[in-house]
């Protein structure tokens, strides 16, 4: 069996930063959430670890947003829930894989060309 460690595609650096997060999908239904407030653990190019007060679940889908020293934005988007362990004080570790679920739009050009008659 392989650990997390072992099938991660980039390396993870060690970063306190605050993000804001909300549910966004469950059960592939589409929520409207208000925002939370928590830390990382740790960061990565292709997700991050923080923990949280709200027991996600494994597939939820969540917006994040992160900014560090309220300037720089870090990452604003959205993450898919790989894994979530929870801590004796009753808050969770939450593992997030960042994902790209922009709709695919149409150029201009295409949209003109077809109301054109």
């Amino acid at each position: 069996m392989t650990s997390y460690e072992d099938r991660r595609d980039s390396v993870r650096a060690r970063r306190i930063i605050t993000v804001r997060h909300r549910l966004v999908k469950h059960n592939n239904r589409k929520i409207d959430s208000i925002w939370q407030l928590a830390t990382t653990e740790n960061m990565s190019l292709s997700g991050l670890l923080f923990v949280s007060a709200l027991p996600y679940h494994p597939d939820d889908v969540i917006e994040l947003n992160i900014i560090m020293s309220g300037v720089i934005d870090i990452f604003n988007g959205f993450g898919k829930v790989v894994r979530v362990i929870r801590n004796k004080g009753g808050y969770h570790k939450v593992a997030v894989r960042y994902v790209d679920l922009k709709a695919r739009r149409r150029p201009a050009k295409s949209i003109l060309t077809s109301t054109k008659q």
